[in-house]
């Protein structure tokens, strides 16, 4: 059964600390032994340079875990 929430939350734009664009969030990973969501997968902007952030790639997004947010809302901002 798919998740109301995670279903909102799918495209939502990702901001660094500073309000700058990180990119659109393109799915959430939930560790199943607790259903805490552990990572956001973020499709980066074409201006952000993937390589260069601090998080692992998971095809084609970068997994940001869930730690690393500050809050959910119209907008996913970030610690960073």
């Amino acid at each position: 059964m798919a998740s109301s929430f995670g279903h909102e939350m799918l495209g939502r734009v990702v901001q660094d600390k500073k309000g700058k664009e990180l990119g659109k969030l393109t799915d959430l990973v939930v560790d199943v032994s607790n259903g805490a969501i552990s990572e956001l997968l973020v499709q980066c902007s074409e201006h952000i340079d993937a390589s260069r952030l601090p998080f692992q790639m998971k095809g084609n997004a970068v997994a940001i875990p869930s730690n690393e947010v500050s809050s959910f809302g119209h907008v996913i901002l970030l610690k960073i």
